[in-house]
């Protein structure tokens, strides 16, 4: 397993780095320099975790690096979402039960252990960002339904939909921040 995930960890790496590269020969079009730099660094979001004290199993990671193929090289990097009509809506729907396996290793890890505090804070901002998506549906909804704005009160559609959800996120990293302030260690 760990070859396997030295592998496309490469494989992953090596696509960016060559599509990087390709970006910069005149006469070739790859004009997507930040997804391919981008491309080089998301390989390591498991490592990440790892340093902050978060584990993952190595399926956890297989999957994860294969999500990556999908989504970043080849619907980003190579144009497959523009290419094959339904391809965004099955990697989306991808992230959806890679991101569920990945949250249930969480919440093993924090089994036995309520007061750990990134479950806590990892709790409230993804509570936040189900309540902004939920709003978010009902509002396409009820647009959708009745012929009503509420997607268009400042911006149409998907800008006024995206700025809802990022600036909804900002206050619940600020909440959490706020609700769940790391404790003091109390000297003797």
């Amino acid at each position: 397993m760990k070859r396997l995930i030295q592998f496309l960890k490469i494989g992953i790496v090596a696509s960016g780095a060559v599509l990087a590269i390709l970006h910069f020969i005149p006469g070739t079009d790859f004009p997507k320099i930040l997804s391919y730099l981008v491309t080089l660094v998301l390989p390591f979001g498991i490592d990440f975790l790892r340093l902050i004290g978060l584990k993952m199993s190595k399926r956890i990671e297989v999957a994860y690096l294969l999500f990556l193929i999908a989504a970043m090289v080849l619907g980003i990097d190579l144009d497959w979402y523009k290419l094959i009509a339904p391809y965004d809506k099955i990697v989306h729907t991808l992230s959806g039960v890679l991101t569920a396996f990945g949250a249930r290793e969480l919440i093993d890890q924090a089994s036995g252990k309520p007061d750990q505090l990134w479950f806590k804070a990892l709790f409230s901002i993804g509570f936040v960002a189900l309540v902004a998506v939920l709003w978010e549906c009902y509002e396409f909804s009820y647009d959708q339904i009745t012929g009503g704005h509420m997607q268009e009160l400042i911006k149409p559609g998907l800008e006024d939909t995206m700025y809802d959800i990022i600036v909804a996120l900002i206050g619940g990293v600020i909440g959490t921040v706020l609700a769940f302030p790391p404790k003091k260690s109390q000297s003797k």
